[in-house]
């Protein structure tokens, strides 16, 4: 298989792209992500995939295309990056002590041909003092990040359990991508 594009600037997809097993090269998408709330998350993390997709196919209309977009949701309110400090600090008190669930939605794409997938997690947050949020906020981790927490980083100590895809969380479905590219390869895609 010749090498894909992953369409993302996230350092997280990229590196974890490597253990797929495909070669594989970086194309930043320049979209702007715009969350909804009246759009069922699972469809928005894919809509926002087939986005990003859809702008690096238009520079690289021959070759395979991989975009991914993860998606938190608690309370049937979807939380995207922070835009702040404060937003961020409203997003931990959210998920704080609560149940909530992460969808990574990825679309493969060549050409006008679209394969769209996805893979989730329910995450349980331990109950959050308010020191424990402004220090987690000190630590500028929450910024960029869907939720405003990076799960295989400081927030790791926050989570009490997960059912899923633990790499669904970090915003690549390892697993899930490598079948797809797996079938792409045989040619039952497409």
């Amino acid at each position: 298989m010749d090498s894909l594009i992953l369409a993302s600037s996230s350092k997280r997809r990229q590196e974890l792209m490597p253990l797929c097993g495909f070669p594989f090269e970086i194309v930043e998408p320049q979209v702007k992500e715009t969350l909804t709330d009246n759009l069922d998350p699972r469809r928005l993390a894919i809509d926002l995939a087939a986005l990003k997709a859809e702008d690096v196919s238009a520079r690289s209309t021959d070759r395979l295309i991989l975009a991914c977009d993860t998606v938190v949701f608690v309370n049937d309110r979807i939380l995207g990056k922070p835009t702040d400090r404060d937003d961020a600090r409203y997003m931990r008190q959210e998920l704080s002590g609560s149940e909530h669930q992460v969808v990574t939605g990825c679309v493969l794409q060549k050409g006008e041909k679209k394969h769209p997938f996805y893979s989730d997690a329910k995450v349980w947050f331990k109950t959050l003092e308010e020191d424990e949020i402004t220090a987690y906020l000190d630590t500028r981790e929450p910024f960029g990040k869907a939720g405003a927490y990076a799960v295989q980083e400081h927030a790791a100590k926050f989570v009490e359990r997960i059912e899923g895809d633990y790499y669904a969380i970090m915003g690549l479905p390892v697993a899930m991508v490598y079948r797809q590219l797996r079938r792409y390869q045989s040619g039952q895609l497409f």
